[in-house]
Protein backbone atom coordinates (compact mmCIF):
# COMPACT_ATOMS: atom_id res chain seq x y z
CA UNK A 1 0.00 0.00 0.00
CA UNK A 2 1.31 3.36 -0.60
CA UNK A 3 2.52 5.57 1.66
CA UNK A 4 0.79 9.26 1.28
CA UNK A 5 2.26 12.10 2.08
CA UNK A 6 0.61 14.36 5.00
CA UNK A 7 -0.42 18.14 4.33
CA UNK A 8 2.15 19.57 6.51
CA UNK A 9 4.78 17.60 5.14
CA UNK A 10 3.93 18.96 1.06
CA UNK A 11 3.41 22.43 2.16
CA UNK A 12 7.00 22.04 4.17
CA UNK A 13 8.37 20.64 0.63
CA UNK A 14 6.76 23.54 -0.94
CA UNK A 15 7.89 26.52 0.52
CA UNK A 16 11.65 25.08 1.12
CA UNK A 17 11.36 25.12 -3.20
CA UNK A 18 10.22 28.42 -3.35
CA UNK A 19 12.46 30.02 -0.63
CA UNK A 20 15.41 28.33 -2.25
CA UNK A 21 14.44 29.84 -5.73
CA UNK A 22 13.43 32.94 -4.76
CA UNK A 23 17.13 33.55 -2.90
CA UNK A 24 18.22 32.42 -5.87
CA UNK A 25 16.96 34.79 -8.18
CA UNK A 26 16.80 37.69 -5.83
CA UNK A 27 21.18 36.52 -5.56
CA UNK A 28 21.13 37.40 -9.11
CA UNK A 29 19.44 40.11 -9.08
CA UNK A 30 21.32 42.08 -6.74
CA UNK A 31 24.32 41.18 -8.53
CA UNK A 32 22.95 42.81 -11.68
CA UNK A 33 21.93 45.63 -9.81
CA UNK A 34 25.20 46.39 -8.01
CA UNK A 35 27.42 44.90 -11.01
CA UNK A 36 29.35 43.15 -8.43
CA UNK A 37 30.80 39.31 -8.42
CA UNK A 38 30.96 39.49 -4.92
CA UNK A 39 28.50 40.58 -2.30
CA UNK A 40 29.90 38.99 0.97
CA UNK A 41 32.98 37.79 1.66
CA UNK A 42 31.27 34.63 1.74
CA UNK A 43 30.73 34.40 -1.82
CA UNK A 44 34.14 34.15 -2.45
CA UNK A 45 36.83 34.27 0.04
CA UNK A 46 39.96 34.10 -1.70
CA UNK A 47 38.74 37.03 -4.13
CA UNK A 48 37.59 39.31 -1.10
CA UNK A 49 41.15 38.62 0.21
CA UNK A 50 42.64 39.69 -3.54
CA UNK A 51 40.12 43.07 -3.99
CA UNK A 52 40.97 44.44 -0.12
CA UNK A 53 44.82 43.93 -1.27
CA UNK A 54 44.34 45.31 -4.62
CA UNK A 55 41.87 48.32 -3.36
CA UNK A 56 44.30 48.86 -0.64
CA UNK A 57 46.98 49.35 -3.11
CA UNK A 58 44.85 51.90 -5.17
CA UNK A 59 44.54 54.00 -2.27
CA UNK A 60 48.00 54.25 -2.37
CA UNK A 61 48.52 54.92 -5.75
CA UNK A 62 46.14 57.49 -5.59
CA UNK A 63 47.88 59.49 -2.67
CA UNK A 64 50.87 59.28 -4.85
CA UNK A 65 48.92 60.77 -7.11
CA UNK A 66 47.91 63.15 -4.92
CA UNK A 67 51.87 64.79 -4.18
CA UNK A 68 52.42 64.87 -7.74
CA UNK A 69 49.69 66.90 -8.24
CA UNK A 70 50.43 69.00 -5.80
CA UNK A 71 54.20 69.17 -5.89
CA UNK A 72 53.93 69.87 -9.71
CA UNK A 73 52.98 73.70 -9.45
CA UNK A 74 55.18 74.20 -6.82
CA UNK A 75 58.13 73.04 -9.28
CA UNK A 76 56.88 74.66 -11.81
CA UNK A 77 56.81 78.22 -10.05
CA UNK A 78 59.82 77.73 -8.52
CA UNK A 79 61.36 76.80 -11.83
CA UNK A 80 60.05 79.71 -13.67
CA UNK A 81 61.11 82.31 -10.57
CA UNK A 82 64.58 80.76 -11.72
CA UNK A 83 64.20 81.37 -15.47
CA UNK A 84 63.21 84.70 -14.21
CA UNK A 85 66.49 85.54 -11.88
CA UNK A 86 68.62 84.23 -15.02
CA UNK A 87 67.37 87.04 -17.16
CA UNK A 88 67.66 89.37 -14.36
CA UNK A 89 71.18 88.35 -14.08
CA UNK A 90 72.00 88.79 -17.69
CA UNK A 91 70.99 91.99 -17.74
CA UNK A 92 73.43 93.36 -14.69
CA UNK A 93 75.97 91.16 -16.32
CA UNK A 94 75.82 93.20 -19.23
CA UNK A 95 76.08 96.17 -17.32
CA UNK A 96 79.10 95.16 -15.41
CA UNK A 97 80.59 94.29 -19.11
CA UNK A 98 80.28 97.74 -20.17
CA UNK A 99 81.30 99.57 -16.99
CA UNK A 100 84.58 97.48 -17.33
CA UNK A 101 85.63 98.99 -20.52
CA UNK A 102 86.87 101.79 -18.53
CA UNK A 103 85.22 104.63 -21.02
CA UNK A 104 82.54 105.47 -18.78
CA UNK A 105 82.66 109.09 -16.86
CA UNK A 106 81.19 109.60 -13.45
CA UNK A 107 77.77 110.75 -13.79
CA UNK A 108 77.16 107.86 -16.29
CA UNK A 109 78.53 105.29 -13.69
CA UNK A 110 76.58 106.66 -11.28
CA UNK A 111 73.70 105.87 -13.57
CA UNK A 112 74.59 103.18 -14.03
CA UNK A 113 74.86 102.39 -10.36
CA UNK A 114 71.37 102.85 -9.49
CA UNK A 115 70.27 100.58 -12.46
CA UNK A 116 72.21 97.75 -10.40
CA UNK A 117 70.24 98.46 -7.14
CA UNK A 118 66.97 98.63 -9.05
CA UNK A 119 68.56 94.83 -10.23
CA UNK A 120 68.91 93.90 -6.84
CA UNK A 121 65.43 94.61 -5.95
CA UNK A 122 63.82 93.07 -8.85
CA UNK A 123 65.87 89.95 -7.31
CA UNK A 124 64.71 90.25 -4.29
CA UNK A 125 61.13 90.26 -4.95
CA UNK A 126 61.96 86.79 -7.08
CA UNK A 127 63.19 84.60 -4.44
CA UNK A 128 60.62 85.71 -2.63
CA UNK A 129 58.02 84.26 -5.03
CA UNK A 130 54.97 82.41 -3.61
CA UNK A 131 52.91 80.01 -4.62
CA UNK A 132 49.25 80.41 -2.69
CA UNK A 133 50.29 80.96 0.92
CA UNK A 134 54.04 79.07 0.52
CA UNK A 135 57.28 81.02 -0.12
CA UNK A 136 59.03 78.46 -2.85
CA UNK A 137 62.57 79.33 -1.53
CA UNK A 138 62.61 79.48 2.24
CA UNK A 139 63.49 75.32 2.88
CA UNK A 140 60.09 74.54 5.01
CA UNK A 141 59.67 77.58 6.60
CA UNK A 142 57.38 78.82 3.67
CA UNK A 143 54.95 80.77 6.02
CA UNK A 144 57.34 83.44 6.06
CA UNK A 145 59.28 86.20 3.48
CA UNK A 146 62.71 84.26 3.07
CA UNK A 147 64.79 87.62 1.72
CA UNK A 148 64.53 90.80 3.83
CA UNK A 149 66.23 93.54 1.97
CA UNK A 150 67.23 96.54 4.53
CA UNK A 151 68.91 99.71 3.93
CA UNK A 152 71.13 101.72 6.09
CA UNK A 153 72.41 104.97 4.31
CA UNK A 154 74.48 103.79 1.18
CA UNK A 155 74.92 100.13 2.50
CA UNK A 156 72.44 97.44 1.14
CA UNK A 157 71.88 94.14 2.87
CA UNK A 158 69.78 91.00 2.21
CA UNK A 159 68.95 88.95 5.44
CA UNK A 160 67.89 85.25 4.36
CA UNK A 161 65.12 84.00 6.92
CA UNK A 162 64.03 80.48 6.08
CA UNK A 163 66.22 77.56 6.61
CA UNK A 164 68.28 74.75 4.71
CA UNK A 165 65.64 72.07 5.15
CA UNK A 166 64.60 70.36 1.94
CA UNK A 167 61.12 68.93 2.34
CA UNK A 168 60.83 65.59 0.62
CA UNK A 169 57.41 63.94 -1.03
CA UNK A 170 56.36 60.58 -2.03
CA UNK A 171 56.14 59.47 -5.28
CA UNK A 172 56.22 55.89 -5.23
CA UNK A 173 56.45 53.06 -2.64
CA UNK A 174 59.94 53.68 -1.26
CA UNK A 175 60.97 56.43 -3.64
CA UNK A 176 60.91 60.12 -2.72
CA UNK A 177 61.59 63.58 -4.63
CA UNK A 178 62.96 66.99 -2.74
CA UNK A 179 59.77 69.45 -3.76
CA UNK A 180 62.23 72.64 -3.44
CA UNK A 181 65.99 73.76 -3.54
CA UNK A 182 66.37 76.23 -0.04
CA UNK A 183 67.19 79.55 -1.18
CA UNK A 184 70.63 79.71 0.78
CA UNK A 185 71.40 77.13 -2.06
CA UNK A 186 70.72 79.36 -5.04
CA UNK A 187 70.97 82.72 -3.54
CA UNK A 188 73.24 82.32 -0.99
CA UNK A 189 77.19 81.42 -0.40
CA UNK A 190 77.81 78.01 0.29
CA UNK A 191 81.59 77.54 0.27
CA UNK A 192 84.79 79.31 -0.34
CA UNK A 193 86.79 78.08 -3.71
CA UNK A 194 89.06 80.77 -3.44
CA UNK A 195 90.26 84.40 -2.48
CA UNK A 196 90.83 87.21 -4.93
CA UNK A 197 91.88 90.76 -4.36
CA UNK A 198 91.43 93.76 -6.90
CA UNK A 199 94.88 94.33 -8.09
CA UNK A 200 95.08 98.17 -6.45
CA UNK A 201 98.03 97.37 -3.83
CA UNK A 202 99.95 94.64 -5.31
CA UNK A 203 99.36 92.18 -2.49
CA UNK A 204 98.78 88.43 -2.52
CA UNK A 205 98.20 85.41 -0.48
CA UNK A 206 100.60 84.23 1.95
CA UNK A 207 101.59 80.68 3.37
CA UNK A 208 98.88 80.24 5.79
CA UNK A 209 95.35 79.97 5.60
CA UNK A 210 92.98 82.46 5.42
CA UNK A 211 89.27 82.53 6.53
CA UNK A 212 86.38 84.31 5.32
CA UNK A 213 83.02 85.27 3.68
CA UNK A 214 81.82 87.49 1.27
CA UNK A 215 84.07 90.32 0.67
CA UNK A 216 87.23 92.38 2.79
CA UNK A 217 88.49 95.35 1.92
CA UNK A 218 92.57 95.87 3.26
CA UNK A 219 93.43 99.76 3.67
CA UNK A 220 97.19 100.33 2.68
CA UNK A 221 97.92 103.18 4.57
CA UNK A 222 100.94 105.41 3.46
CA UNK A 223 103.27 106.71 6.74
CA UNK A 224 105.82 108.75 4.94
CA UNK A 225 108.06 109.17 2.12
CA UNK A 226 111.54 108.53 2.60
CA UNK A 227 114.71 109.77 0.96
CA UNK A 228 115.52 112.72 -1.11
CA UNK A 229 114.58 112.94 -4.82
CA UNK A 230 117.94 113.93 -6.73
CA UNK A 231 118.63 117.23 -8.63
CA UNK A 232 117.94 119.79 -6.39
CA UNK A 233 114.09 118.47 -6.39
CA UNK A 234 111.89 118.33 -2.91
CA UNK A 235 108.58 116.42 -1.59
CA UNK A 236 106.16 118.24 -1.52
CA UNK A 237 104.83 118.55 2.41
CA UNK A 238 107.51 116.02 3.19
CA UNK A 239 105.52 113.25 1.18
CA UNK A 240 102.45 113.82 2.97
CA UNK A 241 100.43 113.40 -0.64
CA UNK A 242 101.76 110.49 -1.87
CA UNK A 243 100.53 107.50 -2.60
CA UNK A 244 104.13 105.47 -2.64
CA UNK A 245 104.77 102.72 -0.64
CA UNK A 246 108.18 99.86 -0.21
CA UNK A 247 111.23 101.18 -3.08
CA UNK A 248 110.76 103.30 -5.97
CA UNK A 249 112.99 104.63 -8.57
CA UNK A 250 112.75 108.10 -10.06
CA UNK A 251 114.42 109.20 -12.57
CA UNK A 252 115.75 112.68 -13.86
CA UNK A 253 116.32 113.03 -17.75
CA UNK A 254 117.89 115.99 -18.31
CA UNK A 255 118.84 115.66 -21.93
CA UNK A 256 114.79 114.43 -22.55
CA UNK A 257 114.01 116.98 -20.58
CA UNK A 258 111.83 113.86 -18.61
CA UNK A 259 110.97 112.28 -15.27
CA UNK A 260 110.01 109.17 -14.52
CA UNK A 261 109.13 107.32 -11.66
CA UNK A 262 109.67 103.24 -12.01
CA UNK A 263 108.35 102.17 -15.40
CA UNK A 264 105.45 104.52 -15.56
CA UNK A 265 104.59 107.00 -18.01
CA UNK A 266 107.61 109.74 -18.70
CA UNK A 267 106.29 113.12 -18.32
CA UNK A 268 107.75 116.42 -19.41
CA UNK A 269 109.83 118.44 -16.97
CA UNK A 270 107.29 121.10 -16.26
CA UNK A 271 108.55 124.84 -16.34
CA UNK A 272 108.35 127.65 -13.76
CA UNK A 273 105.34 129.18 -14.76
CA UNK A 274 103.38 126.23 -15.40
CA UNK A 275 100.84 125.62 -12.20
CA UNK A 276 101.93 122.48 -11.07
CA UNK A 277 105.40 123.65 -10.63
CA UNK A 278 105.75 123.66 -6.72
CA UNK A 279 103.20 119.94 -7.02
CA UNK A 280 103.94 117.85 -9.81
CA UNK A 281 102.04 114.26 -9.64
CA UNK A 282 104.46 111.13 -11.23
CA UNK A 283 102.94 108.20 -11.29
CA UNK A 284 104.41 104.91 -11.81
CA UNK A 285 103.00 101.85 -14.00
CA UNK A 286 100.55 100.61 -10.72
CA UNK A 287 99.16 104.11 -9.91
CA UNK A 288 101.11 105.27 -7.00
CA UNK A 289 101.73 109.19 -6.94
CA UNK A 290 104.92 111.04 -5.94
CA UNK A 291 104.58 114.98 -5.65
CA UNK A 292 107.26 117.00 -6.37
CA UNK A 293 108.52 120.29 -5.94
CA UNK A 294 110.66 121.57 -8.95
CA UNK A 295 111.72 124.97 -7.45
CA UNK A 296 115.08 123.99 -6.75
CA UNK A 297 115.69 121.69 -9.65
CA UNK A 298 119.30 122.17 -11.15
CA UNK A 299 118.55 120.95 -14.35
CA UNK A 300 120.54 117.96 -14.07
CA UNK A 301 119.81 114.30 -14.49
CA UNK A 302 119.65 112.01 -11.50
CA UNK A 303 118.64 108.99 -10.25
CA UNK A 304 117.64 107.97 -6.63
CA UNK A 305 114.95 105.77 -4.46
CA UNK A 306 112.32 107.07 -2.48
CA UNK A 307 110.78 104.19 0.09
CA UNK A 308 107.17 104.71 0.89
CA UNK A 309 106.62 103.76 4.77
CA UNK A 310 103.51 102.30 5.68
CA UNK A 311 100.98 99.81 7.64
CA UNK A 312 98.40 97.93 6.37
CA UNK A 313 94.91 96.85 8.53
CA UNK A 314 91.58 94.76 7.79
CA UNK A 315 89.47 96.10 10.27
CA UNK A 316 90.36 99.71 9.78
CA UNK A 317 91.57 99.94 13.60
CA UNK A 318 95.08 98.18 14.38
CA UNK A 319 97.35 98.85 11.59
CA UNK A 320 100.42 97.08 10.96
CA UNK A 321 103.61 98.85 10.07
CA UNK A 322 104.96 97.17 6.86
CA UNK A 323 108.02 96.00 5.97
CA UNK A 324 107.37 94.72 2.52
CA UNK A 325 108.93 91.09 3.13
CA UNK A 326 106.82 89.49 5.07
CA UNK A 327 105.26 86.77 3.17
CA UNK A 328 102.83 85.46 5.85
CA UNK A 329 101.49 88.74 7.23
CA UNK A 330 98.23 88.01 9.63
CA UNK A 331 95.50 90.63 9.46
CA UNK A 332 92.84 90.22 11.75
CA UNK A 333 88.91 91.18 11.48
CA UNK A 334 87.18 89.87 14.53
CA UNK A 335 83.84 91.71 13.84
CA UNK A 336 83.51 89.74 11.00
CA UNK A 337 85.37 86.47 11.58
CA UNK A 338 88.12 87.43 9.00
CA UNK A 339 91.94 86.27 8.84
CA UNK A 340 93.79 86.85 6.09
CA UNK A 341 97.67 85.71 5.43
CA UNK A 342 99.24 88.08 2.90
CA UNK A 343 102.33 88.15 1.07
CA UNK A 344 103.39 91.86 1.18
CA UNK A 345 106.37 91.71 -0.93
CA UNK A 346 104.75 92.96 -3.74
CA UNK A 347 102.67 95.79 -2.41
CA UNK A 348 103.89 99.22 -3.93
CA UNK A 349 100.85 101.90 -3.58
CA UNK A 350 99.00 102.88 -0.95
CA UNK A 351 94.77 102.67 -0.33
CA UNK A 352 92.21 100.32 -0.32
CA UNK A 353 92.36 97.14 -1.63
CA UNK A 354 89.03 94.78 -1.80
CA UNK A 355 89.29 91.57 -1.26
CA UNK A 356 86.95 88.63 -2.19
CA UNK A 357 86.15 85.22 -0.93
CA UNK A 358 85.46 83.42 -4.15
CA UNK A 359 81.93 81.51 -4.44
CA UNK A 360 81.40 82.66 -0.15
CA UNK A 361 79.36 85.80 -1.56
CA UNK A 362 76.06 85.92 -1.94
CA UNK A 363 74.64 87.45 -5.06
CA UNK A 364 72.72 90.08 -3.29
CA UNK A 365 75.83 91.18 -1.74
CA UNK A 366 77.75 91.09 -5.20
CA UNK A 367 75.30 93.46 -6.70
CA UNK A 368 75.01 95.85 -3.59
CA UNK A 369 79.02 96.19 -3.38
CA UNK A 370 78.89 97.01 -7.15
CA UNK A 371 76.23 99.63 -7.08
CA UNK A 372 78.72 101.02 -4.08
CA UNK A 373 81.38 101.01 -6.49
CA UNK A 374 79.73 102.66 -9.30
CA UNK A 375 78.64 105.29 -7.27
CA UNK A 376 82.43 105.93 -5.94
CA UNK A 377 81.51 106.67 -2.76
CA UNK A 378 85.05 106.20 -1.75
CA UNK A 379 86.44 108.80 -4.08
CA UNK A 380 88.36 106.03 -6.44
CA UNK A 381 91.00 106.80 -9.24
CA UNK A 382 88.88 105.82 -12.60
CA UNK A 383 90.94 102.05 -13.11
CA UNK A 384 90.66 101.54 -9.42
CA UNK A 385 86.64 101.70 -9.75
CA UNK A 386 87.19 99.19 -12.77
CA UNK A 387 89.40 96.55 -10.33
CA UNK A 388 86.55 96.73 -8.41
CA UNK A 389 83.71 96.36 -10.73
CA UNK A 390 86.27 93.14 -12.58
CA UNK A 391 85.83 91.54 -9.00
CA UNK A 392 82.51 91.91 -8.06
CA UNK A 393 81.93 90.63 -12.36
CA UNK A 394 83.80 87.62 -10.79
CA UNK A 395 81.58 86.60 -8.20
CA UNK A 396 78.40 87.34 -10.62
CA UNK A 397 79.45 85.08 -12.69
CA UNK A 398 79.99 82.29 -9.81
CA UNK A 399 76.27 83.63 -8.34
CA UNK A 400 74.79 82.92 -12.25
CA UNK A 401 76.45 79.61 -12.45
CA UNK A 402 74.73 78.57 -8.94
CA UNK A 403 71.38 80.16 -10.34
CA UNK A 404 71.70 78.12 -13.63
CA UNK A 405 72.49 74.54 -11.35
CA UNK A 406 69.09 75.52 -9.24
CA UNK A 407 67.37 75.59 -12.68
CA UNK A 408 68.80 72.60 -13.75
CA UNK A 409 68.03 70.81 -10.29
CA UNK A 410 64.28 71.69 -10.27
CA UNK A 411 63.86 70.99 -13.86
CA UNK A 412 65.51 67.86 -13.49
CA UNK A 413 62.75 66.85 -10.95
CA UNK A 414 60.00 68.74 -12.14
CA UNK A 415 60.60 65.96 -15.30
CA UNK A 416 61.01 63.11 -12.82
CA UNK A 417 57.99 64.25 -10.99
CA UNK A 418 55.70 64.02 -14.52
CA UNK A 419 57.13 60.85 -15.44
CA UNK A 420 56.31 59.89 -12.11
CA UNK A 421 52.60 60.72 -12.45
CA UNK A 422 51.72 59.02 -15.55
CA UNK A 423 53.57 56.02 -14.62
CA UNK A 424 51.52 56.07 -11.66
CA UNK A 425 48.50 56.65 -13.93
CA UNK A 426 49.09 53.73 -15.79
CA UNK A 427 50.13 51.53 -12.64
CA UNK A 428 46.42 52.72 -10.81
CA UNK A 429 44.84 52.21 -14.50
CA UNK A 430 46.22 48.50 -14.39
CA UNK A 431 45.16 47.36 -10.54
CA UNK A 432 41.97 49.12 -11.53
CA UNK A 433 41.44 46.72 -14.59
CA UNK A 434 42.92 43.68 -12.39
CA UNK A 435 39.67 44.67 -9.33
CA UNK A 436 37.41 44.40 -12.08
CA UNK A 437 37.72 41.46 -13.30
CA UNK A 438 37.75 39.77 -9.46
CA UNK A 439 34.47 41.63 -8.41
CA UNK A 440 33.15 42.80 -11.15
CA UNK A 441 30.30 40.56 -13.22
CA UNK A 442 30.19 39.03 -16.69
CA UNK A 443 26.74 40.75 -17.04
CA UNK A 444 25.67 38.75 -19.73
CA UNK A 445 25.92 35.65 -18.38
CA UNK A 446 24.49 36.96 -14.80
CA UNK A 447 21.39 38.38 -16.75
CA UNK A 448 21.32 34.94 -18.10
CA UNK A 449 21.50 33.51 -14.62
CA UNK A 450 18.72 35.71 -13.56
CA UNK A 451 15.95 34.54 -16.53
CA UNK A 452 16.96 31.24 -15.31
CA UNK A 453 16.03 31.96 -12.18
CA UNK A 454 13.20 33.94 -12.85
CA UNK A 455 12.02 30.62 -14.84
CA UNK A 456 12.35 28.09 -12.17
CA UNK A 457 10.97 29.74 -9.73
CA UNK A 458 7.89 30.36 -11.73
CA UNK A 459 7.90 26.87 -12.57
CA UNK A 460 7.98 26.03 -8.91
CA UNK A 461 5.10 28.02 -7.82
CA UNK A 462 3.16 26.70 -10.83
CA UNK A 463 3.93 23.39 -9.70
CA UNK A 464 3.56 24.17 -5.59
CA UNK A 465 -0.06 25.28 -6.72
CA UNK A 466 -0.49 22.39 -7.43
CA UNK A 467 0.33 20.04 -4.87
CA UNK A 468 -1.52 22.36 -1.95
CA UNK A 469 -5.00 22.84 -3.61
CA UNK A 470 -7.90 21.92 -0.47
CA UNK A 471 -10.87 20.72 -2.51
CA UNK A 472 -12.74 17.93 -0.65
CA UNK A 473 -12.08 16.02 -4.53
CA UNK A 474 -8.40 16.17 -4.08
CA UNK A 475 -8.80 15.19 -0.50
CA UNK A 476 -10.47 11.92 -1.48
CA UNK A 477 -8.34 11.41 -4.43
Amino acid sequence: MPIRPTQTSTFSLVSRGLTFNFAKLAYAQERVATGKAILRPSDDAVGTARALSMRRQIGQLDRFRDSVSTGQPILETSTAALEEASGILSEARSLLVTAMNGSMNPTDREAMGLQIELILEKLVDVANTKIGDRFVFAGTETSGQPFILSRQGELTSVQYNGNEEVQDISIGFGTELALNVPGSVIFGSPAVLGISFAGLSGVKLGTSASQGKGYAAIDFRHDGTLGTPGSGLALVSGGANDTILADHSLVIDAAANTVTLDNGTSLVIPQPTDPNYTDFVIKDENGAELHLDFTGYTGTGSTSVLTGAGSASLDGTVYKPLTFNETDLELIDSANNTVLHLDMTGVRRSGEDAVSFDGATDIFSVLAETARDLRNSDGMAANDVVARVQLRFGELEHNYDKILKGLGTLGAHTERLISSGNRLEALSLNVESLLSQVEDIDIAQVVLEMTKAEQTLQVAQATGSRLIQNSLLNYLR
